[in-house]
């Protein structure tokens, strides 16, 4: 299932990556749009090869059935010894915001613990605690447990190629020991570049299941499923694909002039 990958033929298909991201347009990120907007994009610094601040995030528009894009708002990172805090700002006058603090181990996320601090009363107890196993220097399964009367779980299995490329995850959600809905997600049609999104993978949801292919797919495919035998309810289906820009090098442009 967890297969290791020919070193010898990423080398030849894959061009060295970049060394740091500093903008990337929302679509080629998140797929959002058929043509990138010049007004929506990331924005990241770097100190001592860390990235410290991100400028730019979506968040969920009242009353309305999609996530708007805000460029002036932050994400901080912070490094002490094995652990990096990631903070999500908010606008001014919202006392509190997300955390999410990292135990890292050999530069790769053993364990994440979710908060939020309110500038008033302090850190709120953890919302959920996330725990990463890993395989052959790959993620094999991540399991985020909620801090709930359910008990509520979200286990993700990991499928990769020869090619150390994301094929299929399986997210298994349970709450009060019964296993309710299943999310299978495929990855499909990758390019040869080498992946940008490896320094990133600590910002969003997002950019973490980007970031764990050596290339980058352009497909995405999901089928949630409830697992209720007495449920009605059909599959939800649904597809994202991405269009990206090439360098000369073959090397993805996350961010470009457009007119």
């Amino acid at each position: 299932m967890f297969s290791c990958s020919n070193n010898d033929d990423t080398t030849t298909d894959t061009p060295p990556p970049i060394v740091h991201t500093e903008k990337a347009y929302v679509y080629s990120t998140d797929g959002v749009g058929t043509v990138p907007n010049p007004k929506e994009y990331y924005e990241f610094t770097y100190e001592n090869g860390n990235l410290v601040n991100v400028k730019g995030r979506f968040l969920p528009v009242f009353f309305q059935m999609f996530n708007m894009f805000f460029s002036e708002l932050t994400t901080q990172l912070s490094y002490n010894g094995n652990k990096i805090k990631v903070s999500v700002l908010e606008f001014a006058g919202i006392s509190k915001h997300d955390e999410y603090l990292y135990y890292m181990e050999n530069s790769r996320p053993q364990k994440v613990e979710y908060y939020y601090v309110n500038k008033d009363t302090g850190n709120s107890p953890i919302v959920y605690t996330k725990t990463y196993t890993y395989e052959q220097d790959r993620v094999e399964k991540t399991s985020i447990k909620f801090n709930n009367a359910a008990n509520t779980e979200y286990a993700t299995t990991y499928y990769y190629d020869d090619k150390n490329n994301l094929t299929k995850s399986v997210m298994l959600e349970t709450g009060n020991g019964v296993t309710y809905q299943r999310t299978t997600t495929t990855y499909s049609d990758f390019d040869n570049a080498a992946n940008p999104f490896k320094k990133l993978y600590l910002i969003n949801d997002v950019f973490y299941e980007k970031s764990l292919s050596a290339n980058n797919f352009r497909t995405k495919e999901s089928v949630v499923e409830r697992l209720n035998p007495n449920s009605n309810v059909p599959p939800k289906i649904s597809k994202k694909t991405w269009t990206y820009k090439y360098d000369t090098n073959g090397q993805v442009l996350l961010y470009f002039p457009v007119p």
